[in-house]
């Protein structure tokens, strides 16, 4: 799927909900220590886990209304860059996850800041985050291996 500034401004726009397949995170999301490292590997790889879906990193949620999208909340590129996340995702999730695709989306008015968006296909296989733990897209809860279905 092709993205671009304008498809994620009109998922603000349009008050998108999130959803199995969808989830907006703020750009605090992606600090840098392992906190929040592992966060990321548990979002991704429940995303593996169940149906597969889009995690974009660079959206705030609305206060009262939780899983809208308000605005978009930039992430600067000399701070977080795509190979970054990318390390993190790969090294933080086992098996790795293949397939994975970064989109970064700058924001036109701001040429250091931009957006992820993160595709991130259904696995055949069951991948445990950094905790060792198996999740999926239901509240990201961990699971057994079993409960998965491949």
């Amino acid at each position: 799927m092709e993205w671009d500034l304008q498809k994620v401004k009109d998922l603000i726009k349009e008050k998108i909900e999130e959803n199995l397949n969808l989830d907006y995170k703020a750009s605090d999301s992606l600090q840098q220590n392992d906190k929040k490292a592992n966060e990321i590997s548990k979002d991704v790889s429940a995303f593996a886990n169940s149906d597969g879906g889009v995690i974009i990193y660079g959206i705030r949620e609305d206060n009262q209304n939780k899983h809208l999208p308000e605005s978009i909340d930039p992430i600067n590129r000399s701070e977080i860059s795509k190979e970054w996340l990318e390390q993190i995702i790969q090294s933080r999730i086992r098996p790795r996850i293949e397939n994975i695709i970064i989109h970064p989306i700058p924001l036109e008015e701001e040429t250091n800041n931009l957006i992820y968006v993160v595709e991130i296909p259904q696995s055949n296989t069951a991948h445990q985050a950094s905790d060792r733990k198996y999740y999926k897209r239901y509240h990201y809860c961990p699971t057994k291996r079993f409960q998965l279905k491949r």
